[in-house]
């Protein structure tokens, strides 16, 4: 039941980040100049890809340098603000 949970979980999370994704791509395709729609969706898939990557390992960083593990849960409610402010952080680039 776990492993079901766990693969079930990461699905829904991924096909619901592509429906969020979506008025990104088509605020792109709207300003981007005719007959640049497949580079600018290429580059936007670029920086996506990029950035999924990235808050990965930095997210696994972050868990190893703040000692969580499957047995030691101390540092977890650390993890948890720190990982919620960090979705702030683009806020000023807007």
């Amino acid at each position: 039941p776990d492993q079901l949970f766990a693969i079930g979980d990461d699905v829904i999370l991924t096909v619901l980040g592509q429906i969020a994704f979506m008025p990104v791509l088509v605020l792109g395709a709207n300003i981007c100049p005719p007959g640049v729609e497949a580079s600018l969706y290429a580059a936007l898939m670029s920086v996506n890809n990029l950035s999924g990557s990235l808050g990965s390992v930095i997210g696994g960083l972050i868990t190893k340098a703040l000692h969580v593990t499957e047995k030691d849960f101390s540092n977890l409610p650390l993890l948890i603000v720190i990982t919620n402010l960090s979705g702030l952080l683009p806020l000023p680039f807007l």
